[in-house]
């Protein structure tokens, strides 16, 4: 089986050259020649099998060394050659300690070329065998998590919000989860978790390259949901003693501990967040839709692009105190910046944020929507562990969502159907409950206007009384005018003699709804006639 080199060069000339030795040598193949140093961390994380490393100390933009030691840390099973136009003691050093196998003068001998990088290949698959012999279900590469930046378009976006939902989102989702503020200067992650600063990004720094797991594990401050933070310095001053290499070197030390590193770059470009950006396997920036956000985005991505940190088709942005009536739209946006923009925008109810701030409580956030938000762009960039267990349906455009209305948009997905699922349950369990409520009503007026029917019939019975005494079928005509409906067919009319008044008492049966209660009841009232004639 030929040993597999990859070659990371920075001109045309040199791979030529490189090349064509190897093409000499029958048990090499060349699998792949990269340009950049970015390119050459992608692509060995693609070809996790090659044997060998050949890496020019000109290669850029990265300093060389600082791109050995990287990748040295998360693929120790690689054997890395530094190729050199010249040889010093000082450089031999520094490259030993960097992490390379050997250093190889540009003109060497074939012979020593074969030679050497033979030897490198044997190391190589001798050590990654022992690496699979201990730890069979683990890849040889060994575990690698993923970063992610979130940069602000301008100052007030919301940068820092929008990193900790979503790495809050993904936490509950059950990954390992560490935010990092790289808001150096004027980090306010504490104020919205109530934490008061004790240690943070400067102790990591101040270490260098022996960050170890203990050391982590008293300067992350541990969020009662799961989530692991890391702060900035407590004192904006001393922001300028985290340096691009520390910046490397700590963020080089979460990945390979966290399944997933979020770091608040904030809206200001440092040589700190323009490691992360360049080392993240993944970029946002959130922009609010106005012209001034849109500026300052397109300033953002083009000046990545000067620098060769980030192209513009890697980025993705992210729409936050969107509305539906705003003049900016996703679409807008995503042909103005010509970079992903999610699907999914922050809705502007950004009220609902108020009580979380205000007592350094995440969960209090007391909008549904916006919740949703959140979690469906860390979904959209695929930060949240998922099951496999049935497809989830795809994503909507914002126009669809925001037309969707009703129970489905209310509720949204399979989450939905399992409310409005036990909305019905308890609907139809009430349904006993609610019917007989309205019998209790019904029963209760028809009382009542038993109960005005007889006083009006016996007030104008003892008015006739007090006219025709004894002449009881003209007093029952009276009543009887006086008694609507059904209550006119069981009317009792009764004649009294106080002696000093006319009287009558009218009753009627009033039926009854209640189950289980007896037919009728009987509803009466009594009318008298003062001698005077008027009514008592």
């Amino acid at each position: 089986m030929n040993y597999r080199v990859l070659l990371a060069v920075p001109s045309d000339e040199i791979e030529n050259s490189l090349v064509a030795r190897f093409q000499e040598l029958s048990d090499w193949d060349v699998v792949s020649v990269q340009r950049s140093s970015r390119e050459l961390t992608d692509m060995v994380i693609e070809l996790a099998d090659a044997d060998v490393v050949v890496i020019h100390h000109e290669l850029g933009p990265l300093p060389v060394l600082d791109l050995i030691r990287d990748l040295s840390r998360n693929q120790p099973q690689l054997a890395i050659i530094l190729l050199v136009d010249e040889t010093t003691p000082e450089l031999f050093s520094n490259a030993m300690e960097a992490g390379v196998r050997g250093v190889l003068a540009s003109d060497a001998p074939l012979d020593e070329l074969n030679t050497r990088l033979s030897a490198a290949a044997e190391w190589s698959r001798t050590l990654r065998r022992h690496l699979e012999a201990a730890s069979r279900d683990t890849p040889a590469s060994g575990p690698r998590g993923s970063i992610v930046t979130v940069s602000g378009a301008k100052g007030g976006v919301g940068t820092t919000t929008v990193a900790l939902h979503t790495a809050l989102a993904a936490a509950q989702s059950g990954r390992t989860v560490c935010l990092v503020d790289l808001d150096l200067p004027s980090g306010d992650l504490p104020s919205y978790l109530d934490q008061s600063h004790r240690r943070g990004i400067i102790d990591l720094a101040e270490a260098g390259d022996d960050i170890s797991a203990a050391m982590l594990a008293d300067t992350l401050y541990v969020h009662p949901t799961g989530l692991h933070v890391l702060l900035a310095p407590a004192h904006g001053e001393r922001s300028e003693d985290v340096t691009a290499r520390s910046t490397r070197q700590i963020l080089g030390a979460l990945r390979s501990r966290y399944e997933l590193v979020i770091v608040d770059c904030s809206a200001t470009m440092t040589e700190a967040t323009a490691i992360a950006v360049e080392l993240a396997d993944s970029t946002v920036v959130a922009l609010t839709p106005d012209l001034a956000a849109l500026r300052g985005a397109q300033r953002l991505l083009s000046m990545w692009e000067r620098l060769q940190i980030r192209q513009k088709r890697d980025c993705h942005a992210v729409l936050v105190r969107h509305n539906r009536r705003s003049e900016i739209q996703p679409d807008f946006t995503r042909k103005l910046l010509n970079c992903q923009v999610l699907e999914t925008a922050i809705p502007a109810r950004y009220w609902a944020l108020e009580e979380a701030t205000n007592t350094g409580d995440p969960s209090r956030v007391s909008d549904d929507q916006l919740r949703r938000a959140y979690g469906q762009v860390a979904s959209e960039l695929g930060l949240v562990r998922t099951t496999a267990a049935a497809p989830q349906p795809a994503a909507a455009p914002n126009g669809d969502q925001r037309r969707s209305g009703g129970l489905t948009g209310l509720f949204g997905g399979a989450r939905g159907r399992r409310d409005r699922g036990g909305v019905l349950v308890e609907f139809t369990a009430a349904v006993p409950m609610l019917l007989l409520a309205l019998v209790v009503v019904l029963q209760v007026m028809i009382l009542g206007l038993a109960w005005l029917y007889t006083s009006h019939g016996a007030s104008e019975g003892a008015r006739q009384a007090a006219v025709t005494p004894g002449n009881t079928e003209r007093i029952e005509e009276e009543v009887g005018k006086r008694i609507h409906g059904s209550f006119g067919e069981d009317v009792e009319v009764t004649v009294l003699d106080s002696g000093e008044a006319a009287g009558v008492r009218v009753t009627v049966d009033v039926p009854v709804l209640i189950p289980g209660v007896d037919d009728t009841w009987t509803v009466g009232n009594e009318g008298y006639i003062a001698p005077s004639g008027a009514p008592e």
